[in-house]
């Protein structure tokens, strides 16, 4: 009985690790796969400089455009005391500055951009903003989106 008992558990042992190990090499052929298939940018690449390298195609004026909206929703809303579209227009002012990232090529203009934009987020969503301290963080980030704009354009892509 003790012979069946140990060959039982050496069989269970050997098929949890036969799973274990064939879970993992699964992982890898989609690991190397993933960076040839991803044609768009996205927030994973922002922090890499090697993604300058390869620039996605689209034209990030648009996206200027959207973000330069999203940053007058939020004020608009947290003035007019909307406290939930302001949190809503703030995460899309994030993600609009996510998808700008890849474009930039300064890195320290891209961390500066970044930063204030979640600090706005984050002074959105700290449940009651004030609108003063709110506008002095959005006045911050529109002479980033100047700089971020002439940077832009003074690149080819």
């Amino acid at each position: 009985m003790k012979k069946s008992k140990v060959l039982f558990g050496a069989l269970a042992i050997a098929v949890t690790m036969s799973l274990v190990a064939g879970c993992g090499s699964n992982d890898k052929p989609a690991a190397t796969q993933q960076p040839t298939a991803t044609q768009q940018p996205t927030a994973q690449h922002s922090g890499h400089d090697m993604s300058s390298m390869n620039m996605p195609k689209e034209d990030p004026m648009p996206m200027m455009k959207d973000m330069d909206k999203s940053l007058q929703d939020v004020v608009k809303q947290v003035k007019g005391g909307q406290t939930m579209d302001a949190q809503k227009s703030a995460a899309q002012l994030v993600s609009i500055t996510d998808k700008v990232m890849p474009h930039m090529m300064d890195a320290g203009l891209k961390d500066k951009l970044r930063k204030a934009a979640v600090e706005i987020k984050d002074s959105v969503n700290s449940g009651k903003a004030d609108p003063s301290a709110v506008e002095g963080k959005v006045k911050a980030m529109q002479d980033l989106m100047k700089q971020t704009t002439t940077h832009l354009q003074s690149m080819s892509h």
